[in-house]
């Protein structure tokens, strides 16, 4: 199983925002079983609402969960987008405000064993398109190249105030000395 879940910055209580969240999470999933040159089989979204109380701040309700099991294991992220965002809206509830999200990709089998499909034409372009999107992203450090599912602003983004510093690793984070 591949696994992408994070804690929202603020608590969510739109529909817009949960899409965008599960679908920046699909892609990032994605591109992680294209790396270890996998398919998944089956695609679980899970969304986690905000407990009432405010005396548990770690607190949660019940994880709201639902799964699509895919035609053919596939690897590409506009295939795993359209079942993923369906079950968002499946699983969403009005009035309800969310602190979590995530998409666990399973039945993961090697990509060059997927069994073809007899009655549907086989999409060749679909690869070749995610490697180069990868590899763009990879070298560019970040989400260069995404899909517009994934939004723009990111208002639900998780909060790193207190993240570690990265001057080892990252230029634009290195210190200066005057």
């Amino acid at each position: 199983m591949i696994a992408t879940t994070r804690m929202f910055g603020s608590p969510v209580n739109s529909l817009c925002a949960i899409k965008e969240a599960v679908a920046t999470y699909t892609a990032r999933a994605a591109e992680k079983l294209r790396r270890q040159r996998s398919a998944a089989g089956v695609i679980n979204v899970f969304i986690v609402p905000k407990e009432k109380s405010n005396t548990q701040q770690f607190r949660h309700g019940p994880v709201l969960s639902a799964h699509a099991i895919l035609p053919y294991p596939t690897a590409i992220t506009t295939e795993l987008l359209k079942p993923a965002m369906h079950l968002a809206e499946k699983l969403f509830q009005e009035g309800k405000q969310y602190k979590k999200a995530g998409v666990i990709l399973s039945s993961l089998v090697p990509d060059a064993f997927i069994q073809g499909n007899l009655f549907e034409e086989k999409q060749s372009i679909g690869r070749f398109l995610m490697e180069q999107i990868d590899n763009i992203n990879f070298s560019m450090r970040g989400d260069v190249v995404k899909f517009a599912a994934s939004g723009t602003r990111r208002n639900w983004k998780m909060r790193q105030d207190f993240h570690s510093p990265r001057y080892t690793t990252r230029w634009d984070e290195l210190y200066e000395v005057k």
